[in-house]
């Protein structure tokens, strides 16, 4: 006895491109996106580096004055404590005058330490330290003669080196150097305001790179996404129909199957009649032609709910919500029966073909596979009384 033979209803494993291009673009993107993060981190940190480099140079040209004035000043109070011990001789004016002298010789060390990596203020700030080394050399003097022989033996030197403008050489020093040393300040202001600028700049335009590469991304992600949306919903048809036909097929049937589990259905199944002779004679085109024929003729007869489906080569099978009575069930297989057996038009010509249609119906209590069974083993039985009656006609 013919039995439907069971195949598996899994769909099969599914190579699809367009998700392996989204998984690439993916990917892609993150590679891309690290690459983006690293060199922006790398150039920030480079800019970064260089406006702090700039800044170091602004805060040292900063020092650089302020020790130039603060050796003024030390000089400046030497001078103004050795003037008041002239005019009231006290031991306080010599102390500021030793502690002035101490301070302004610290500061020229200090000074010329600063500019040891300036070349063009090397030479000036070794000049200057020993300017300063020669007049704090005469205020301590000065302090030892004041202390020992008295205002008037100090008074006697003070007139000379007041004549002689001694500090004058020291002063032209420190403006040079101070000139210098503020036209290096606006250089490296300048330097820092770029560096600080060029931070700006480089961050702006890697957020720019950044959002225009990952907008793009979206974008393009966003059209393989729905292509592939579209591929999908078209592998799902594809899936579930018979591509000859445009029947349902043996996965989708059975599906219809299980969610009508419980229900009472109807299932008539068949296979054609006189069908191989007319790929023997007409070839597989007409066929091909007949199968599309008696899927449209299925489909003409099958209400809302109901599944037509092509299971095999020539074999069919329609699944019928609700079960009608046996009677109802025959008139819709007499109904069916004259409708496939019109004649169908190929190249050439027309054709007929015959069906022998079994049916069963169940009440809900028996599985869809026992109502096939039954079904197919009348269907089988049919083709035997047709082939058995076919010699006594001729």
């Amino acid at each position: 006895m013919r039995r439907f033979p069971q195949r598996p209803t899994l769909l099969p494993t599914v190579s699809n491109p367009l998700l392996r291009r989204i998984a690439r673009v993916l990917q892609l993107s993150q590679a891309v996106a690290l690459v983006l993060v690293i060199g922006a981190a790398g150039v920030l940190v480079d800019s970064a580096r260089r406006y702090g480099d700039a800044n170091d140079l602004v805060a040292h040209t900063h020092e650089v004055l302020d020790q130039l004035n603060q050796l003024r000043a030390g000089l400046l109070r030497g001078g103004v404590a050795l003037r008041n011990f002239v005019l009231v001789p006290q031991s306080e004016a010599l102390q500021r005058l030793r502690g002035a002298a101490v301070d302004a010789r610290q500061t020229a060390d200090k000074l010329e330490m600063l500019v040891r990596d300036n070349p063009t203020q090397v030479g000036v700030a070794t000049e200057v330290r020993s300017e300063t080394l020669e007049i704090t050399g005469w205020y301590l003097a000065s302090a030892v003669i004041g202390e020992r022989d008295g205002v008037e033996s100090l008074r006697n030197g003070l007139d000379a080196r007041i004549t002689s403008d001694s500090s004058k050489r020291l002063r032209q020093l420190l403006d040079t150097m101070e000139g210098a040393e503020r036209s290096l300040l606006a250089a490296r202001q300048a330097g820092q305001e770029r560096g600080l600028e060029s931070v700006k700049r480089s961050a702006l335009v890697l957020a720019a790179l950044f959002i225009a590469f990952t907008l793009g991304t979206f974008v393009y992600a966003g059209r393989l996404v729905r292509a592939s949306d579209r591929d999908m919903m078209h592998l799902a048809t594809t899936a579930d129909t018979d591509q000859l036909t445009g029947l349902a097929n043996r996965r989708s049937l059975e599906r219809r199957a299980r969610e009508l589990a419980g229900q009472p259905i109807s299932v008539l199944v068949f296979d054609l009649d006189d069908f191989k002779p007319v790929n023997d004679r007409h070839g597989h085109a007409a066929g091909d032609a007949v199968l599309r024929a008696v899927g449209q003729r299925l489909r003409a007869q099958c209400r809302d709910g109901d599944v037509a489906a092509r299971v095999g080569g020539d074999e069919f099978v329609l699944l019928l919500a609700g079960a009608p009575d046996e009677f109802r069930l025959a008139q819709i297989r007499q109904r069916l029966l004259h409708a496939l057996i019109e004649p169908i038009a190929i190249e050439g010509g027309t054709v007929s073909v015959g069906a022998s249609i079994g049916y069963a119906v169940g009440d809900g209590g028996t599985r869809y596979e026992r109502l096939l069974e039954a079904a197919d083993d009348m269907s089988y039985e049919e083709k035997k009384r047709r082939k058995l009656r076919a010699p006594m006609r001729a």
